[in-house]
């Protein structure tokens, strides 16, 4: 199976779930994750802000901890002039501008509105939400993303968490693609 490039804007690296699951499945090669140091800075400082309950101090240990893992996924930043050239939202010129760098064919993001398809298309780049890109990995291979979902399932022992409990936390940040991977289970 072809590896595609992705990256990963920061509002997708905000939730610990979706992280998890979006970490897990590029480490199964279902796609190849990328990122930038300014993107993960975004999504620490955001989570840092929303979430005043958490420790500064985990919050970084977390995004180290997902650069360790995988650090093939950073890019290098890309060159000024390529982020100012950028047709897209001026606050996310440089996660186009990654995109175009690392050829990426697609940026999974919530704000759909700051990759509008005429900035995009393009650079041959197609801005999908989380729910959209998870329920394409769910057409591509179900039975690998459900056993991802198993392994986070497992790994959950600081509270421990049952399966179905994971699925259903990932149910609010992706409805449509959970509900297509659990037709496909009871299918198989």
């Amino acid at each position: 199976m072809a590896v595609f490039p992705v990256i990963l804007d920061a509002n997708v690296l905000f939730g610990i779930f979706p992280t998890d699951l979006l970490i897990t499945l590029a480490g199964r090669r279902l796609y190849r994750a990328h990122w930038t140091e300014e993107i993960l800075e975004e999504a620490r400082r955001n989570v840092i802000a929303e979430r005043p309950d958490l420790d500064p101090s985990a919050v970084k240990r977390r995004f180290e901890a997902m650069k360790a893992a995988m650090p093939e996924a950073m890019l290098d930043p890309p060159p000024r002039n390529i982020v100012a050239s950028m047709p897209n939202d001026e606050g996310d010129r440089h996660v186009l501008a990654a995109a175009v760098m690392a050829r990426a064919e697609v940026i999974v993001t919530e704000n759909i509105s700051d990759f509008s398809p005429q900035a995009c298309s393009p650079f041959g780049v197609e801005a999908q939400t989380l729910d959209q890109f998870l329920g394409f990995l769910v057409s591509l291979d179900s039975a690998e993303v459900w056993s991802a979902i198993e392994e986070m399932s497992r790994r959950r022992t600081r509270p421990p968490m049952a399966l179905d409990d994971v699925v259903a936390t990932l149910e609010r940040y992706a409805p449509a693609a959970m509900g297509q991977l659990q037709e496909t289970q009871r299918i198989l």
